[in-house]
């Protein structure tokens, strides 16, 4: 009798392993992001998944015709501040800002004749939400007085809206020091 000794099992128990550790790892994930919290696109989110075929559309007709640069243009007391980043989880950058202080945000844009619905919020609660009104200023558009008064990462997510066929939506990340 040979004594053959064979791997296919620790192959089996391996893949089922790793297919253990992947299903924990999309787990872990999902919970940093849950669909039912998410206002990218500022509607419910059966909403947009009925219709996000005319979204990307309207997405891509806004990005082929008009530009957004989502790198803001921080001015504190009539200053324009330098921009600094801060690394956040999973490689993202945030744009520092100034805490407990009014300062104005500017996004250059050629967009000239458009309608905007902006959103300050938390990416983890909803409690601090804030909608905020901006203004068409010589090719940028700005957001002024803006106050943070929690230190972190705060989102900035804008719908920009031309017309129904032409709408864009951004996402800004701020970190307050």
């Amino acid at each position: 009798m040979q004594n053959r000794k064979t791997l296919w099992p620790y192959g089996i128990l391996l893949s089922i392993f790793a297919i253990v550790c992947a299903c924990a790892y999309t787990i872990y994930y999902s919970l940093d992001y849950p669909v039912y919290m998410d206002d990218y696109y500022f509607d419910k989110y059966q909403k947009v998944d009925s219709k996000f075929n005319e979204i990307q559309a309207a997405q891509s007709n806004f990005s082929r015709e008009f530009s957004f640069n989502t790198t803001p243009q921080i001015e504190l007391n009539s200053l324009i501040l330098p921009n600094q980043t801060q690394r956040l989880r999973r490689g993202k950058r945030a744009t520092i800002v100034p805490l407990n202080q009014n300062f104005n945000l500017k996004f250059d844009t050629n967009a000239t004749n458009y309608s905007t619905k902006i959103l300050l919020t938390r990416p983890d609660s909803s409690e601090f939400d804030k909608e905020l009104i901006s203004q068409n200023q010589s090719g940028k558009m700005t957001i002024n007085d803006l106050n943070l008064t929690k230190a972190g990462r705060w989102q900035i997510k804008a719908k920009i809206i031309i017309d129904e066929n032409k709408t864009g939506f951004y996402q800004v990340e701020l970190y307050a020091k």
